[in-house]
């Protein structure tokens, strides 16, 4: 006999889950499809799969020795496999219907600024995303495209090959996962234009700010060759043109030419041709929502972006709002209605907040994903991209999103009570969990988030950063007080736990951050959460932007081998 729990879980909560409380034997599916089969390891018996009609979206019944499907099969078979999971040698005798808020339900990966995530990474990824019913995967290249016509772009950053790509795609397409490409177009090319070749596009005197010279016909040709080559590669429906974070546009060289400030003039003419390309080729654009919105402008600047709003070329666009701030929902509502009131399609855009830093800040997280996807569910917009980021090297391994992936969903489409159903559907015992939970909590930023947004002080006080020696004076002795009380919890805690590899390195590295607080931290600590390091990163990356890390290990090893801090 399988399980014999009182309860079942499924992801997102179903509109209707019937359970008698019965169990019966599980020896697998006689007719189970092959692909899902072969990647969720769902075991050959004498089990079968009907297909029928019933309500919702989706929805299955369980008796004895059979499973009715109907609806979408795709969700059907991702819930299906979830009582498998769980049921650990039995199914339940359940009936279950499932309906979507959302039509677009969407994970967002930086794959650019440091780690390249492997193709067998992605499709684990991918098997994740299936599983907890998303339907698409962004993956946010920058210069990781290669592109025929610009072959030393991005050659040495670990750029996939058209191979590689084709082989993910594929692999989503099988899980009805729509897997495609983030771009930048206009702002945050910095990696490309700092290649020789292309310092000439940039529009500000130091092309690591990454802003494009639109105004220089022959620099959005260039980019539109870019974006043209995308366009062409990847098969499904949405591409996304970037647009995010261009403060510099209008203030550099197209100044020069003209001194008056054009910045939304310019970034309105470059996007109308961007958004005409992806519409020529039967596709949809999707588009960053901050620029046009003014939403992180001074408010001196805010009346000259947000004329962009009445632009008629949004229209022919999704705008993806992002804003990863804990702030309360009717914030991220009136945001909303500013859009849909203008009769915008939009997608929200939450973040998980992996970015500078080694660990996700759970609170933060959990509380920006909370109010976010619920003012988008009471203003009824098309759907959610969830957001993870790598900024200064993208140091958080890929493995510590998936509980993060998997509250997003509850949240967005569920009721939002996650925890239990992690454990159910992962065999993670709570108190694991609760760990996980504990070490997010460390030096969380979410009430100081307004001027604590890229620094969280664990990472600045092991590694000795610039950064940490210039400001350690000005940061209250009551702060480091409670990183090191929050640090010995979940040490304490951890002694008691068998823990899997990538959150046993998470363990270790607090217990050197507490050495370094005590000026106690050793070459010998260095090397050895370096090499543990190394090895966890190539287990899930590409080899490229590992050293950029390791050397930040081994430069804050030099320094307490020759007690210079």
């Amino acid at each position: 006999m399988g399980s014999s729990g009182s309860s079942i879980y499924v992801i997102p909560e179903p509109s209707e889950l019937r359970f008698t409380g019965r169990w019966f034997d599980f020896d697998g599916f006689s007719n189970f499809p092959e692909f899902l089969a072969r990647e969720f390891g769902i075991p050959r018996g004498s089990w079968v799969v009907e297909k029928g009609e019933g309500p919702g979206d989706a929805g299955l019944e369980i008796s004895e020795g059979k499973v009715r499907v109907w609806g979408d099969e795709r969700i059907a078979y991702a819930t299906l496999i979830q009582l498998v999971k769980q049921g650990r040698g039995g199914l339940p005798e359940a009936r279950i219907v499932e309906n979507f808020h959302f039509k677009f339900r969407g994970f967002h990966l930086d794959v650019a600024r440091g780690g390249v995530p492997s193709v067998d990474t992605l499709k684990r990824l991918l098997r994740l995303l299936y599983l907890l019913k998303y339907n698409y995967l962004a993956l946010y290249l920058e210069d990781l495209f290669p592109w025929s016509k610009y072959p030393d772009i991005g050659v040495h950053r670990g750029r996939y090959t058209r191979d590689e790509l084709k082989e993910v795609i594929d692999y989503g397409r099988k899980l009805g996962v729509e897997v495609f490409p983030s771009l930048e177009l206009c702002g945050h090319m910095e990696n490309i234009l700092s290649l020789p070749p292309y310092m000439k596009f940039s529009e500000w005197h130091n092309p690591r700010e990454g802003v494009l010279d639109v105004d220089n016909e022959e620099a959005r040709r260039f980019a539109y060759d870019l974006l043209k080559e995308v366009v062409e590669f990847f098969p499904g429906k949405y591409i996304h043109i970037g647009g995010d974070e261009t403060w510099a546009l209008g203030r550099g060289k197209s100044l020069d030419r003209n001194p008056r400030f054009r910045g939304p003039e310019l970034y309105e003419m470059h996007h109308r041709e961007l958004v005409r390309i992806v519409r020529e080729s039967g596709k949809v654009s999707l588009v960053w929502g901050d620029m046009i919105a003014a939403t992180f402008l001074r408010e001196s600047e805010k009346g000259y972006w947000r004329k962009l709003l009445e632009s008629p070329i949004w229209k022919e666009s999704v705008i993806v709002y992002w804003d990863y701030s804990p702030s309360p929902k009717e914030h991220f509502a009136d945001t909303i209605r500013m859009f849909k009131e203008r009769g915008l399609k939009v997608v929200v855009a939450p973040g998980i907040w992996n970015w500078n830093r080694f660990y996700p800040d759970f609170p933060t997280a959990l509380e920006n994903l909370r109010n976010f996807l619920a003012a988008a569910r009471e203003e009824g917009v098309e759907g959610f991209l969830v957001t993870a980021w790598g900024d200064d090297g993208s140091e958080c391994l890929f493995s510590f999103l998936d509980p993060l992936i998997a509250a997003a969903m509850e949240m967005a489409e569920g009721k939002g009570e996650w925890e239990e159903k992690w454990c159910a559907l992962t065999g993670e015992s709570m108190e694991v969990l609760e760990l996980r939970k504990l070490m997010g909590e460390v030096d969380t930023v979410v009430k100081e988030w307004r001027w604590r947004w890229g620094f969280w002080l664990p990472k600045h006080i092991l590694l000795k950063t610039e950064w940490f020696i210039a400001y350690r004076r000005y940061v209250p002795e009551e702060t480091l007080e409670k990183v090191r009380k929050s640090i010995e919890e979940v040490l304490s805690r951890a002694e008691k736990l068998t823990l899997p590899q990538d959150l046993q390195f998470a363990v270790d590295f607090y217990g050197v951050v507490l050495k370094a607080l005590e000026g106690k931290a050793s070459v010998s600590d260095y090397v050895a959460l370096a090499k543990k390091y190394s090895e966890l990163w190539l287990a899930e990356r590409k080899k490229e932007g590992l050293e950029r890390v390791l050397g930040r290990f081994w430069r804050a090893a030099g320094i307490a081998d020759a007690e210079l801090i």
